[in-house]
């Protein structure tokens, strides 16, 4: 039985695509630290010991501040006194102990 061919082209220049490649995901630094925080939240969310609310302490850029959350949207958390937080202003969070 005979193998069929496959054509392979001459590559006769140079190939910088993987700077390019590079440099988007360079650019999008920022979202792929949120993914964390958003990972951290969905864990509070669906723990068994979440019902109503958590208490957890937000460390933001600029303040740190222990809260007692209730739900959130895909852009921000809700807090028990009534306060909107954007996720992406959330460097970290963690359960109260």
């Amino acid at each position: 039985m005979k193998k069929p061919s496959v054509f392979v082209s001459k590559i006769d220049h140079k190939l910088n695509n993987n700077e390019r490649v590079f440099s988007s995901f360079e650019e999008r630094k920022y979202v792929d630290e949120s993914i964390d925080v958003r990972k951290k939240l969905n864990d509070i969310f669906s723990s068994p010991k979440y019902v109503y609310k958590a208490d957890v302490v937000i460390k933001t850029k600029d303040d740190i501040m222990e809260k007692t959350i209730v739900g959130m949207n895909k852009e921000e958390i809700l807090t028990f006194d009534n306060k909107k937080i954007k996720i992406r202003d959330i460097i970290d969070i963690n359960l109260k102990k």
